[in-house]
């Protein structure tokens, strides 16, 4: 099974995928957590102490190094490889960038996720990206500036379906907040994988016209949020009974 997330940055995808990935595990359930690796995930925010400094750059050397260890992986599977490619172009095809370097960019992120999507699609347990093809489709579309719901609709439709999708939900305000803080924590490094405030602000209305177009095709969406500790742990606890709940069923029906 397979539990996509989704948001606009800064609305807490991660730190909602980890607290109901622990969740899961913790009531016996086997449970995955394939994380994008985002750079500004800072260990030393969590340790002012420093201790953790080693550890972060260790995240950043992982972050990127991961990109070539994954497309050597892909290689080492012809079949795997025609197919995740073709699954890249089709959809950098559908939303094309505006310049050849976010096309070459794209292409090798969506054939590296495409790659792990259909390898825990096998999976006999739970799954959980906090963020694959909607999240990817959401930033195609942006930098695309697709006005027409059309294309997108053909990219969703086109791409890899997850059994569940989850939605973070957060205010104009704590999302700008959020950002704000992010940004200063920045290194210059990290920067060149961000997009800026007014990018990451846009994405707003682009998750509300995805979100609908998955409720036109009947696909099941559950919204969240991670506002605070206390609304993190009231909506863990509700997707918590809506993924178990999905999992009975989705067992009974294999």
């Amino acid at each position: 099974m397979i539990i996509e997330l989704f948001g606009p940055p800064g609305s807490g995808k991660t730190t909602f995928a980890r607290a109901l990935t622990a969740r899961l595990r913790e009531h016996g359930h086997l449970a995955e957590l394939r994380l994008s690796f985002r750079p500004t995930e800072r260990l030393s925010v969590l340790d002012p102490c420093g201790a953790a400094a080693g550890r972060y750059e260790n995240v950043m050397i992982h972050r990127l190094s991961r990109p070539l260890v994954e497309m050597r992986t892909i290689a080492r599977h012809p079949f795997a490889n025609t197919r995740d490619v073709k699954t890249a172009v089709h959809l950098v095809r559908l939303l094309p960038p505006t310049n050849i370097f976010a096309s070459i960019k794209n292409s090798q992120y969506l054939s590296r996720l495409s790659h792990s999507w259909y390898e825990k699609s096998r999976a006999a347990h739970i799954v959980l990206f906090d963020q694959a093809f909607v999240q990817a489709v959401s930033s195609l579309a942006l930098r695309a500036g697709v006005a027409n719901d059309t294309p997108i609709a053909d990219a969703l439709d086109y791409a890899p379906k997850s059994d569940l999708f989850i939605r973070l939900e957060a205010p104009l305000e704590l999302l700008r907040a959020r950002l704000h803080y992010r940004r200063r924590l920045q290194r210059t490094i990290e920067q060149l994988f961000e997009p800026d405030l007014k990018t990451s602000l846009a994405s707003i209305p682009m998750i509300d016209r995805l979100h609908n177009l998955l409720l036109q095709r009947g696909r099941s969406v559950l919204s969240a949020s991670s506002l605070d500790q206390r609304s993190l742990g009231e909506s863990v606890n509700m997707i918590e009974k809506e993924v178990i709940g999905s999992l009975k069923t989705h067992r009974g029906a294999a």
